[in-house]
């Protein structure tokens, strides 16, 4: 995400709806009851709640707006900064840069009183929102983990899983201990971000059967993340997870139907049809595992920082690439055209070279027009 703090427009009323914040002993139906009595503190948590899939809630985007608006009208940070991550989900990166400073001036302000919650927020926007500032994100996530919100504990357990050099030591233990603990407050994050670490062997012992257990709690929540990554894998089957074709479509399906374009994409090609993909041209926002990930893929990939290792880059860019990621779909169709680390297939490359291009990523778009004459 590319966005620049340039001004704040907004000056924020004191504040009087700091009188109750989040505290670990609070409940979902406790976080709704504040909403609905009209507190925008609890009206813009429970539009992050509903989004994120936190204390068990089912993600509802539609419903998540309404309060996020609702509290953005009181001038709360919350809902500005919950209307920038939907912004973001609808490719809206203008409308979400203004969110995003309409929040950060008061986010800023409450996470230096301690709140948890507008800790982690800080933390999210110092990650991702450009320019970045890693050590101080860090810092916020670690201030929130330790006041026991979930999302930090689920967000700074998957960075330790894989670690940050020079900024944060892997510790696999302490990752999955702090996912652990996320995933006891019912947070949607810390069980999808588990569900991976046992899928792809990351601080636990790989185990694909349990990776579809953890999988399954999350879309129980209608993540459209965890639907599709579900479904490919009942599709194609992995080690210990045995083949289910009817299982493996409904997921897809049901992701499909929340927009998930690697879903549609893959019902598509499956269906014999390679057209029709949605029109919102941009690639999801990355999380920060993500951009780990696509690293250290990389570093594998060019053998710089690391021993060249093409099966091991593809095996990490595939679902990278696969959950929407532009510039790992990009990785994946270089990597089909030429051969490297995986079966070579100019029209499988031209197809992940598409997806990449329209969702803006430029690079795609040149190699596929430098070599048109090639993917005809």
């Amino acid at each position: 995400m590319k966005f620049l703090f340039l001004s704040f427009s907004i000056i924020f009323v004191t504040l009087g709806y700091a009188e109750k914040r989040w505290n670990p002993s609070l409940g979902y139906n406790e976080i709704v009851d504040e909403a609905k009595g009209g507190s925008p503190y609890f009206q813009g948590l429970l539009g992050i709640y509903l989004r994120a899939g936190e204390a068990g809630s089912i993600v509802n985007i539609d419903v998540s707006k309404q309060w996020s608006n609702v509290s953005y009208q009181k001038n709360h940070p919350f809902g500005s900064y919950n209307l920038a991550n939907l912004a973001m989900l609808d490719g809206n990166f203008a409308k979400a840069t203004q969110y995003y400073q309409d929040a950060a001036l008061l986010l800023q302000r409450q996470a230096s009183s301690g709140d948890a919650v507008a800790m982690y927020c800080m933390g999210e926007i110092d990650f991702q929102v450009r320019p970045t500032n890693i050590p101080r994100a860090l810092k916020w996530f670690k201030q929130s983990a330790d006041a026991n919100y979930p999302q930090a504990q689920a967000t700074l357990g998957a960075l330790y899983l894989k670690g940050l050099p020079g900024l944060l030591p892997k510790n696999t233990k302490l990752g999955i201990e702090m996912l652990a603990k996320a995933v006891r407050a019912k947070s949607l994050t810390a069980r999808f971000n588990l569900g991976m670490a046992y899928l792809s062997g990351d601080g636990v012992p790989k185990d694909p059967s349990k990776a579809v257990q953890w999988l399954k709690v999350a879309e129980s929540q209608n993540f459209s993340e965890a639907q599709y990554t579900l479904g490919v894998l009942l599709l194609e089957g992995q080690e210990s997870v045995e083949k289910n074709t009817m299982e493996g479509l409904r997921f897809l399906r049901k992701a499909a139907a929340q927009n998930h374009q690697l879903a549609r994409r893959y019902l598509e090609k499956r269906d014999g049809k390679l057209t029709g993909l949605n029109n919102k041209n941009t690639s999801p926002p990355s999380s920060p595992n993500d951009k780990i990930m696509i690293e250290r893929a990389k570093k594998l990939y060019t053998g710089v920082g690391s021993s060249k290792d093409y099966e091991g880059a593809y095996k990490i860019f595939w679902p990278l690439a696969n959950s929407g990621n532009a510039e790992a779909a990009r990785y994946v169709g270089l990597m089909k055209f030429s051969g490297k680390g995986t079966k070579k297939s100019l029209q499988e490359a031209k197809q992940w070279l598409s997806v990449a291009a329209q969702k803006g990523d430029e690079l795609s778009g040149q190699i596929l027009k430098k070599y048109e004459t090639l993917f005809k």
